[in-house]
């Protein structure tokens, strides 16, 4: 009886493909192109398979994005769906033979009925693994255990010896007989193969010519899935929630160990608890619904909140030696979280990128990874679809400081570096946010003065566009963005003013930045988060709305 390979339920192999597989049809979990493509809000694209696996055994989150997710919450990708399905893609039994390349909606009922498919031989005392098409054959006339046949000519070569030995004449007519019923249904397998070979043909003779429809029409497919992408991150935008936003530590007036949240319902700020320890020049994730704030200040320390937990209460987590203690960037790249360059003095600054594991709910560890090409400190760094970009910031210390304009592509994968093309200015100091698949940077310092200019980097191209400015010129500050709405806090300006004004720009809709109300206390070197539930969280208890 026919039986299937076993089908794990991640994507199919690109390499079983005819021709090669746009990338947006690749399954950012198990790196295939996709089987029954599901997505997050946010446009992250997986097989239905691979992402249920993930939410059923991993954190309620995209792997991507990191914003909350369930099943009941995953999207079809019907468009991607539909073009997948019309691919062609080789046999599932193509190393046993196969060479027929199908429509991947057909591949399951070609599958079904290839002829090339595992059976068991059903001659008792035989159970060899064959081809399907192959069964017939072997079991009337390779197999050591198959039953003779009457038209089979050992069987005649018996009848011979029989009659020879009882002296019977065995007549000549019974013997043509033989041969001819013989000849005959030889004759019939010979037109049935000839019947196939000539079907064969015409199949692929039709699928030349869906290929050259295929490659006709791939431009205008491309064009239109990139038009959608739009469209779909405009509804989107639309329909998300802006959410509240938590900024803490820093410098100017005691706020280094402070923190306090943003409420969009109430339009307020409002004081939590504070941090143990200060953290100036630090960086911030949220990993696994914890908010860490690492380094900053000449001290290499973790502080964890959870952001679920009430009341809020900040803990502090041991850890190993940090080659940077400030001035660095963290990054969360599926369910790695990566520390990149900062320095520990203003003689030593770092070119590492390590990688952060956190042990428990009290402790972590760092694990070096690699080296950039230069060091870097006061940079800024954005994770787009696979990739991390990097940019500007400081290089080396000393006399060999220079303020950077260079952009670096790092590939966790294979912990290599691609050089892109630079900022159209030395940047350093500024704030970075990630807006659909372009990253917009704010502000920061150019080796001369704070600015207050905004532009937007494409990470494919590395093309620049203009936004308006800000109202306030701003380095070392912070910048989130939630929904599509950009929201700078505090920093400081070239007369060492610290800031506590917090403005707000829509994309795509506003033509200029407006104010927001004002933080309970200036803050320049702080780090800031959007909270990802919807929740205000504030006096030690949580509302949710």
């Amino acid at each position: 009886m026919a039986y299937r390979p076993n089908d794990f339920e991640c994507g199919y192999d690109e390499s079983r493909f005819k021709n090669a597989v746009d990338e947006n049809f690749r399954c950012a979990i198990c790196l295939n192109v996709m089987k029954d493509a599901r997505m997050c809000h946010n446009q992250h694209s997986f097989c239905r398979g691979c992402i249920e696996e993930h939410l059923r055994v991993n954190a309620q989150r995209c792997p991507q994005c990191q914003d909350r997710l369930t099943v009941a919450t995953l999207h079809p990708v019907r468009v991607i769906n539909n073009m997948i399905s019309k691919l062609k893609i080789n046999c599932d039994y193509a190393i046993r033979g196969c060479k027929e390349f199908i429509n991947v909606e057909d591949l399951e009922r070609h599958v079904e009925n290839c002829g090339f498919a595992p059976v068991l031989c059903s001659n008792e005392g035989c159970g060899l693994e064959v081809n399907k098409q192959d069964k017939i054959k072997h079991e009337t006339e390779l197999c050591e255990y198959r039953k003779i046949p009457s038209h089979d000519f050992a069987e005649i070569k018996e009848m011979f010896q029989q009659s020879f030995e009882n002296q019977v004449k065995i007549p000549i007519d019974k013997i043509n007989g033989k041969m001819e019923q013989v000849k005959a249904e030889m004759d019939k397998k010979l037109f049935d193969v000839c019947g196939l070979s000539t079907k064969i043909q015409k199949e692929m003779m039709e699928s030349r010519k869906e290929i050259r429809h295929i490659q006709q029409n791939l431009s205008t497919v491309t064009k239109e899935i990139k038009e959608m992408k739009v469209m779909m991150f405009q509804i989107l935008g639309k329909m998300t929630k802006n959410e509240d936003i938590l900024i803490a530590g820093g410098d100017s007036h005691g706020s280094s160990k402070s923190a306090e949240i943003f409420s969009w319902k109430e339009k307020k700020w409002f004081e939590i608890a504070s941090m143990e320890n200060k953290h100036s020049e630090a960086s911030s994730f949220i990993y696994n619904d914890n908010l860490f704030v690492a380094g900053g200040g000449f001290t290499w320390s973790m502080e964890a909140l959870n952001i679920q937990q009430s009341p809020l209460t900040w803990r502090k987590l041991s850890t190993d030696h940090c080659s940077a203690y400030m001035c660095h960037q963290t990054v969360v790249y599926k369910q790695q979280i990566f520390l990149i360059g900062g320095r520990k003095s203003y003689l030593y600054s770092s070119d590492l990128i390590s990688e952060i594991k956190i042990t428990g709910t009290t402790s972590h560890v760092l694990k070096e990874l690699c080296h950039m090409p230069e060091p870097r400190w006061s940079h800024g760094a954005v994770v787009v679809d696979d990739k991390v970009l990097i940019f500007g910031g400081e290089g080396k210390k000393g006399k060999d400081c220079k303020v950077l304009s260079s952009v670096l592509k790092f590939d966790p994968r294979t912990l290599t570096f691609k050089e892109m093309p630079p900022l159209p200015y030395p940047l350093t100091k500024m704030a970075t946010v990630q807006w659909r698949d372009q990253v917009v940077l704010l502000g920061g310092y150019d080796g001369r003065k704070s600015l207050n200019s905004v532009i937007m980097y494409n990470c494919n191209t590395g093309k620049i566009t203009v936004l308006p400015s800000m109202l306030e010129k701003r380095s070392n500050y912070c910048a989130v963005i939630t929904g599509d709405t950009i929201v700078v806090m505090g920093g400081e300006i070239d007369e060492r003013k610290y800031l506590k004004s917090v403005e707000c720009f829509e994309m795509g809709s506003s033509s200029s930045w407006t104010y927001l109300p004002s933080m309970n206390e200036s803050r320049y070197k702080a780090i800031a988060e959007v909270l990802p539930f919807g929740q205000i969280m504030y006096k030690y208890k949580i509302f949710c709305y």
